[in-house]
């Protein structure tokens, strides 16, 4: 579902897989609360979309 919602918003298909696994996957790995990691990834993904700082 993750995927599906940052399909749109990255410039290549492959890019919000790779950035999904860097990020959520790593910090689950790493202990980290796994909704906690896919908010912090959305917010980046759409951070990156928008071109916000």
């Amino acid at each position: 579902m993750c995927l599906a919602w940052a399909a749109d918003k990255c410039d290549y298909p492959n890019h919000a897989e790779s950035s999904y696994h860097k990020q959520v996957f790593n910090a689950v790995a790493n202990g980290a609360d796994e909704l906690t990691a896919i908010n912090a990834w959305m917010q980046q993904v759409q951070t990156v979309k928008t071109g916000a700082s």
